[in-house]
């Protein structure tokens, strides 16, 4: 820790200092997950990922028929068909990132937030 932070943590109680030490402490990945669907936007995560397990599947589909295809047409489409669900798939597993990393930005806003108000109210005593 700097100087700053050390400074920062004196003048906070001892419920701020827990408070901050429960939202700096950084998830795991499976945990920013499900939190992904605890807030206001779940019924588009649960889409996303609905729809993620489906590309998949058509993915996996049109690869195997693929290389079942008898002729050089039928594999061109096939493999158009693969790496336009592939590339869906990419897609919808960037915007679910994407929401996870927000998620972790209010929550250091929030920290930010707490400190702020702390040494405001430690100021004005």
């Amino acid at each position: 820790m700097t100087h700053v932070d050390e400074a920062i943590r004196r003048a906070l109680s001892p419920d701020d200092v827990r408070a901050c030490d429960a939202l700096g402490r950084e998830p795991s990945l499976v945990v920013q997950a499900m939190q992904a669907f605890q807030t206001q936007h779940r019924l588009f995560a649960l889409a996303g990922w609905l729809g993620g397990f489906a590309l998949f599947g058509v993915a996996v589909w049109a690869a195997w028929r693929f290389w079942q295809a008898p002729d050089v047409r039928g594999m061109l489409m096939w493999g158009g068909l693969t790496t336009f669900a592939l590339a869906g798939l990419g897609l919808v597993k960037l915007w679910f990132f994407m929401e996870m990393q927000k998620n972790n930005i209010l929550r250091e806003l929030k920290r930010l937030e707490l400190q702020v108000a702390s040494l405001v109210a430690l100021a004005s005593r």
